[in-house]
C-alpha cells in the first residue's frame, strides 16, 4: 500500500531583526487544515493484519496450496450445500457505509469521474438481461456433468462466435459419485435420486421402513436390522438422521424433501451407509406403499461414475503482457435455472465480451465460462492445473462473477490494488456496493487463489434462493447486472495503471 502523507513545510525564525516575518509564517501554518483520510466510500475498506496486499513468491515451483489471505476478505460461498435440514442461505456480511481509513486506502489511479462506461450503464442492463433471459428461457436447467450441461456449452459457443470470438472447449472427466434407486413393489420402477456429500458407497437391496424425521422416538423398538430407512427431511441434520437410523441396524438412509422437488446436502462428516435424497412427490408415495402393511422392496446404489464436462474459452489478444481472466460458471443444480446463480453472471461476462470485441487492450483478455461448478468447482480446478507455472504468472487478475442478480446491492472481495478501484468507482458513480466482511471461498477465484493468481469476487447480498428451484427470473434485480458489467468494464479499462498490476 501506497500511503500519501501532506507534507507541511512550516515557517520558523530566521534573524530575531524578522519577528515580523516569523510571526507571519506560523499564523500560515496554523491555518492550514490538516491532511484528510480519504474520499467517503460505499463500504468501509476492512482493516487487519491481514490485509496486505497479495504478491507472488519469487519464481516459484508449485503452486502453494496455502495462499495468503486476501486483503478483502472472500464472500460466502454462493454454492455452499446446507448441513441441516432447512438450510438459510445466510447475505454476505458487509460493514456499513464508512470512510476508509488512510492506513488502508488504496492510492491507484481511478477513472475520471463521468466515464463513458458508466454513461451506458441502462445499455449494459439491457443487453445483460437479454442474454440472462436467453440462458433461463432457451437454455434452462443445466446440471453439473450432464447433456443439459453439454447443450449450454453449445449455446455459449455459438453465442461468442456471434461476437467475434474464435471460442474452444476444455473437455474434462471428474469422478463424481452417483445415486440410483430402483423400486421392486408394486411394480419395477427408476426413481431419480441425489447423493447426500458424505455418503458411504455401494449397492444394498432390502426392505424400506418409514421412520419419520429420524428422531429418537421414530426410530422402531425392535431396531431396522437389514432395512432401507425411508426419512422426511426436517427438524434434525442430515448426519444425524443417518447416523440414528445406521446405528439401529439401517443398511441404507433415503431422506425425501420437505417442499416440492429433489434436494443435495451434505451430511457434515463421512457416512459408512449409502445415503441419498428424493423428491417430495416420490417420497411420500413411497411411505404410502409401506404404510400399506405390504413388504416394499428397494435397491439404493451409490458408485463412482466418470462424469464429462467442459470449459468454454474465448480469448482477445492485447498488445502487451499479462492476461485477465473473467470468470463464470454456467452449470446449475438439478431442477434449477439458476437465474443468479449463475445465469446472472454468465450474462455479465457474454455482455462485457459484447462490449470489447473490437478492442485492444494492453494486455490479453480471456473468457472462461467454467464448467461442473456446483459438483466442487471442477471446471475452474482443471484448468488451473493444466496452466504452468510460466502461465499462471502471466495472470495479473482474475474476475469472478457468480450470483450476482438478486438483492439490492453488490458484494465484492478479493485483493485490495483491484477492489479498491471498484469500491472507488462506484463511491463515485452512486453504485449500491458492499466489500465483504465474510469469509469463505466456495467460487472457481478459490482455484486461482490457492494459486497465487490476485482475485476480485462479484456477487450480490441475496443469495436466499440460490441451488434451488426458486431462484427463478421473478427475484432478478436487473440494475445489479448493468451495475456488475459496467465496474467490471471500468476495471479492465484501468486495472494496468493499478499499483499492484503485474506484480
Amino acid at each position: 500500500m501506497n500511503n500519501i502523507s501532506r507534507k507541511i513545510r512550516r515557517g520558523g525564525p530566521v534573524l530575531a531583526t524578522m519577528a515580523l516575518l516569523w510571526i507571519a509564517a506560523v499564523a500560515c501554518v496554523a491555518g492550514q487544515e490538516p491532511p484528510t483520510s480519504g474520499a467517503t466510500s460505499t463500504a468501509a475498506h476492512v482493516a487487519s493484519d491481514a490485509t496486505v496486499a497479495l504478491t507472488r513468491p519469487p519464481a516459484p515451483t508449485l503452486a502453494p496450496t496455502t495462499p495468503p489471505p486476501l486483503t478483502a476478505t472472500e464472500a460466502p460461498t454462493p454454492t455452499a450445500m446446507a448441513e441441516t435440514p432447512e438450510p438459510a442461505v445466510a447475505s454476505p456480511t458487509a460493514t456499513p457505509t464508512t470512510a476508509p481509513d488512510t492506513a488502508t486506502q488504496d492510492a491507484g489511479p481511478t477513472a475520471a469521474a463521468g466515464s463513458t462506461t458508466f454513461d451506458d450503464r441502462d445499455l449494459l442492463e439491457e443487453r445483460a438481461f437479454s442474454f440472462l433471459n436467453e440462458l433461463v428461457d432457451e437454455v434452462g436447467v443445466r446440471t453439473s456433468g450432464t447433456d443439459l450441461e453439454e447443450a449450454a456449452a453449445e449455446y455459449l459457443l455459438q453465442r461468442l462466435e456471434e461476437l467475434g470470438y474464435a471460442p474452444d472447449i476444455q473437455e474434462f472427466t471428474l469422478e463424481s459419485p452417483a445415486a440410483t434407486l430402483e423400486i421392486a413393489v408394486p411394480e419395477p420402477r427408476s426413481l431419480d435420486a441425489n447423493i447426500l456429500t458424505g455418503t458411504g458407497s455401494g449397492s444394498v437391496t432390502a426392505q424400506l421402513a418409514s421412520v419419520g424425521q429420524a428422531k429418537v422416538e421414530d426410530i422402531p423398538a425392535e431396531g431396522l436390522e437389514g432395512k432401507i430407512a425411508l426419512i422426511e427431511r426436517g427438524e434434525i441434520t442430515f448426519g444425524s438422521k443417518v447416523s440414528r437410523v445406521h446405528n439401529a441396524g439401517a443398511v441404507a438412509a433415503i431422506i425425501y424433501n420437505n417442499e416440492q422437488g429433489n434436494f443435495r446436502g451434505t451430511l457434515g462428516g463421512r457416512g459408512r451407509i449409502p445415503a441419498i435424497s428424493l423428491s417430495r412427490a416420490d417420497g411420500l408415495m413411497l411411505k404410502e406403499l409401506v404404510e400399506q402393511d405390504n413388504p416394499v422392496e428397494a435397491t439404493v446404489a451409490v458408485q463412482d461414475n466418470a462424469v464429462p464436462s467442459r470449459n468454454v474459452i474465448a480469448e482477445l489478444p492485447g498488445s502487451g503482457d499479462g492476461v485477465i481472466v473473467i470468470g463464470a460458471h454456467y452449470d446449475t443444480v438439478p431442477d434449477s435455472v439458476g437465474a443468479s446463480d449463475n445465469s446472472s453472471g454468465l450474462a455479465a461476462l457474454l455482455t462485457v465480451a459484447e462490449q470489447l470485441g473490437d478492442r485492444t487492450f494492453p494486455y490479453t483478455l480471456r473468457f472462461v465460462a467454467f464448467g461442473s461448478e456446483e459438483t466442487g468447482l471442477h471446471g475452474s480446478e482443471h484448468y488451473v492445473d493444466t496452466l504452468t507455472v510460466e502461465e499462471l504468472e502471466q495472470i495479473y487478475l482474475m474476475i469472478n462473477l457468480d450470483s450476482i442478480g438478486s438483492g439490492d446491492r453488490l458484494v465484492v472481495s478479493g485483493d485490495r490494488w483491484a477492489v479498491g478501484h471498484v469500491r472507488d468507482a462506484a463511491d463515485r458513480e452512486d453504485i449500491l456496493l458492499d466489500v465483504s466482511a465474510g469469509g469463505g471461498g466456495g467460487s472457481d477465484h478459490a482455484n486461482f487463489r490457492r494459486a497465487w493468481v490476485p482475485v476480485v469476487f462479484f456477487l450480490s447480498d441475496d443469495l436466499s434462493r440460490i441451488n434451488s428451484p426458486a431462484d427463478t427470473m421473478e427475484h432478478i434485480n436487473p440494475r445489479l447486472l448493468g451495475d456488475a458489467t459496467a465496474l467490471t468494464l471500468d476495471l479492465l479499462e484501468n486495472v494496468h495503471g493499478l499499483p499492484g498490476y503485474g506484480q
